[in-house]
């Protein structure tokens, strides 16, 4: 107890809670002249870019596997704690015997009126070395920040838990900076439509941000504006459009557009629909919203495992690893132990699909198609959601991982190419980004709030000075 109090001390310093939509730190003294702000890769919508040189990273992880990243951008040096103020990310804090406290950062920790909920867990404070993650020696409020290309880590978990290696964290970021880049100015979509713009909202909401900040640097349009017209219409094309707007919605904290259906609406006979990509994204959007996943549409789910292990799109296409790891997400999202015997043989179908690169095909049986970054970032998250290392032994083959082979598709502009000298992909981009970040589906769960109620809520609070906002 005497050490984790200790270690819990190092991040500490005088704060105060500000009103605004989100509770945050005062940060430590700061030189004068030096200007400290969010990089305009997470806060374009915000129009606080300063031109200032430096950029750091702050990274964030909340359990074993999951990590948010934002950059913050500076002048002269600063400290740890001015840096994870300036993130944006949601901190409470409570004043101890040690002073104010970090006690959970984006509600994952301990409440203010509890700080020291559970004596073996905290928020463990790092750097990034080049190589490898290091405890800082002196506490956050002290530390110092002085180059370009800094890589702060924050680890929730008990005294020394391992920090996923920044590499996959930075290239997450980078890979939505791209995606930023590729944003129409003019109606804040993407080319290809809905599809590009709902995986794009997909990666967002796996590093915690929202889609009516999301805005082209040089346009006024954000991500929310071109998807609340559209997305009634998505919603009703089909159940796994549906799903995945309701998981994408859930993940992002995207308010519902009036008239939009949810997974429900598609429930027929106690499933989604007779075709199992179908209906694996109908019980991942329904475990998204908070809706009841009938037990027969998981027995409808395991009812359409082939031999192989795997799962088809829809009859008579083949197993592949896409759909399989899918319905083993869709699966454990609606309670199914991660040691069934069917998500066992599922998981052994994933690894007939991995190839000698680390990576995976989209079907096994065609190997000479050779492994994609799209199946590749779906069996991580589905490897993830097994509660699978995906860096781990099992699933290393001559010194390469799945994450290795990820991390090896992406161009020097922050793409993803789809396969190796293919170039740059917008989905194979948006698809990586929550691999990387180590979040599974559905990456949360919560009730959606219809856009209407949301701006009067907000209408209201803004008159009354409330502060009730807070990011997801």
């Amino acid at each position: 107890m005497k050490r984790t109090l200790q270690a819990l001390a190092m991040s500490i310093l005088p704060i105060a809670l500000v009103t605004g939509w989100l509770w945050t730190l005062t940060p430590a003294p700061v030189a004068a002249g030096t200007t400290v702000s969010a990089h305009p890769a997470t806060i374009a919508a915000h129009g606080e870019h300063t031109g200032t040189v430096n950029t750091a990273a702050v990274v964030v992880q909340v359990d074993d596997s999951r990590t948010i990243v934002r950059w913050v951008d500076f002048t002269d040096p600063i400290s740890g704690i001015t840096a994870l103020a300036a993130s944006g990310l949601d901190v409470t804090v409570a004043e101890t015997s040690f002073g104010p406290a970090v006690c959970a950062i984006e509600g994952v920790g301990c409440p203010a009126d509890n700080c020291f909920c559970n004596a073996d867990l905290f928020w463990n404070y790092n750097y990034w070395d080049g190589a490898a993650w290091q405890g800082y020696p002196v506490g956050a409020a002290t530390s110092e920040i002085s180059q370009t290309g800094a890589i702060e880590g924050w680890r929730w978990g008990a005294f020394g838990s391992a920090q996923t290696p920044a590499d996959q964290s930075i290239a997450a970021a980078s890979a939505l900076e791209w995606l930023r880049s590729q944003q129409n100015p003019t109606t804040g979509g993407y080319g290809d439509g809905m599809s590009g713009a709902i995986e794009v909202l997909l990666a967002l909401g796996a590093n915690h941000e929202r889609p009516e900040q999301w805005k082209p640097v040089d346009g006024l349009r954000s991500l929310d504006d071109y998807l609340r017209p559209r997305a009634r219409e998505f919603s009703r094309s089909n159940v796994a459009a549906a799903g995945k707007l309701a998981v994408a919605a859930a993940a992002a904290d995207a308010c519902r557009p009036a008239r939009t259906v949810k997974p429900s609406f598609y429930l027929a006979d106690g499933m989604y629909s007779t075709d199992a990509g179908f209906n694996a994204w109908g019980m991942l959007g329904a475990a998204a919203v908070g809706e009841e996943i009938p037990a027969s549409a998981v027995s409808a789910l395991i009812s359409q495992q082939t031999e192989s292990g795997g799962w088809e799109w829809q009859a008579g296409f083949g197993a592949d690893t896409n759909t399989t790891a899918l319905a083993i997400q869709a699966l454990i999202a609606a309670g199914y132990p991660a040691d069934a015997e069917e998500v066992t043989a599922a998981l052994a179908f994933l690894k007939s699909a991995q190839s000698e690169t680390g990576g995976f095909v989209y079907d096994p049986k065609k190997p000479e198609y050779g492994a994609d970054a799209n199946s590749t970032a779906y069996v991580i998250q589905a490897l993830l959601a097994a509660g699978e290392d995906p860096a781990g032994e099992a699933w290393t083959i001559n010194g390469l991982t799945p994450i290795r082979f990820l991390l090896g598709l992406q161009l020097a502009d922050g793409s993803f190419e789809w396969q190796p000298n293919t170039g740059s992909n917008l989905m194979a981009t948006a698809q990586a980004v929550p691999a990387l970040l180590g979040q599974a589906y559905p990456a949360a769960v919560r009730e959606l709030e219809f856009c209407a109620d949301r701006m009067l809520r907000r209408a209201r609070a803004a008159a009354t000075g409330a502060t009730s906002e807070t990011q997801p």
